[in-house]
């Protein structure tokens, strides 16, 4: 299950890199992506919703990055952080079936393999303060997970 969630996100990640950057029709790529990885195993529910997710609530996410990354202009966060950090928000906010540690440790992941070196400490930092901001708005319970966990 684990692996099949993180190929979903790998392939969710090719999915919006490839939009950014040939602005194709949104089907078209994911069709490519899936044929791209067609020997990979991935729960497609898991990368179609994060990629409609993050697409569809793009404006409201590089608002939420922008006022959490006050030091950094926006404009020069790297464009794969950036796409990391867009689908690794959909998650935490849209994904309610998806513990958030679990969610911000898979974008700590999807850093270290596809961004910079420091990437992944920028990533985590940033993460953790929409967090906790998310959880002070109601937005997300992780005592529910905490819960789940312990029974």
């Amino acid at each position: 299950m684990m692996k099949l969630r993180r190929q979903a996100r790998e392939m969710a990640l090719q999915v919006l890199y490839a939009l950014e950057m040939s602005h194709e029709p949104i089907d078209q790529i994911i069709s490519d992506v899936m044929i791209l990885n067609e020997n990979a195993e991935c729960d497609e529910v898991l990368m179609r919703e994060l990629v409609m997710k993050t697409v569809g609530n793009r404006d409201a996410i590089d608002e939420r990055i922008r006022d959490r990354s006050r030091n950094w202009d926006f404009n020069r966060i790297a464009l794969i952080d950036k796409i990391i950090l867009r689908q690794s928000i959909a998650e935490l906010i849209y994904s309610e079936d998806i513990p958030p540690r679990v969610t911000i440790s898979e974008a700590i992941e999807l850093a270290k393999k596809y961004s910079t070196e420091d990437s992944h400490v920028f990533i985590n930092g940033l993460l953790d303060r929409i967090y906790h901001d998310l959880m002070d708005e109601g937005r997300i319970f992780p005592e529910i997970f905490e819960k789940q966990e312990k029974e």
